[in-house]
């Protein structure tokens, strides 16, 4: 099992250590805690570069807030644009706004923005079934490499992808990730390539919590939103990483 301590320089300990340190956190955000407790993580970034289909996103920000168990949202900025394009899934159901631009970009998805139901149960934020009282054990499932350490900032660098016989199993598609690891053990750019092409991440700031207050989840007073069900997050939020701003 390792030990997940909070706190020690990034740069230092064994690969796998920093890696497990890194992760928690954001895995608890997900999962939840072993004790069944809820919590949440809200990251501010900046796509520094993408290609292939994501190859528009460069220059966007992206604010990312998650909270265990089912809950997601994502705020897409663009320079010049108006406005931000939003959107949040709360457990079973989604929302989007603003209303228009968001129904042309999910029927671009081939998704029927008219279908407003919600799931009939809460998908999983991440396709893979994984008891949280396994938490500490999560890192183990992710082949990890150390690429050395930058200064100035001083960061661990690492590589990581799944373990290829777990990839097959659940049949995951393909991927290899870079993260460079600061202080206290966040993560600060994080570059993720598969198949279909690269996205780099800055991540500008990174917090942790209990949980976000209710109206994290809740399009503003008045506001004219989308409704589909949760399981159309993904292909969503793939189109506003790659729509050009002349949709907005």
């Amino acid at each position: 099992m390792l030990a997940l301590v909070h706190g020690a320089p990034a740069a230092d300990g064994a690969a796998y250590d920093v890696f497990g340190r890194a992760l928690a956190p954001i895995a608890a955000s997900v999962l939840g805690t072993a004790e069944g407790q809820s919590r949440a993580m809200v990251a501010e970034c900046r796509v520094n570069s993408g290609t292939g289909p994501l190859a528009a996103a460069a220059g966007t920000r992206l604010r990312l807030a998650v909270q265990s168990p089912d809950r997601f949202r994502v705020d897409v900025v663009r320079e010049g644009a108006s406005a931000p394009l939003t959107a949040c899934r709360d457990g079973r159901e989604l929302w989007a706004v603003p209303a228009e631009p968001m129904t042309v970009l999910a029927q671009a998805a081939g998704i029927d923005a008219t279908e407003s139901a919600p799931d009939a149960a809460s998908p999983p934020l991440l396709p893979v079934a994984f008891d949280p009282k396994m938490l500490s054990f999560l890192p183990l499932v992710f082949d990890v490499k150390d690429l050395g350490k930058e200064q100035n900032p001083q960061r661990r660098v690492l590589e990581f992808g799944l373990l290829p016989q777990l990839r097959e199993a659940i049949k995951a598609e393909d991927f290899t990730g870079r993260a460079w690891i600061g202080d206290n053990d966040k993560p600060t750019r994080l570059v993720l390539t598969t198949s279909q092409g690269e996205i780099d991440l800055e991540i500008e700031k990174l917090d942790f919590t209990d949980q976000l207050a209710a109206t994290a989840w809740q399009p503003t007073e008045g506001q004219k939103a989308l409704r589909l069900p949760a399981s159309a997050l993904n292909e969503v939020f793939e189109k506003m990483l790659g729509a050009r701003a002349e949709a907005e």
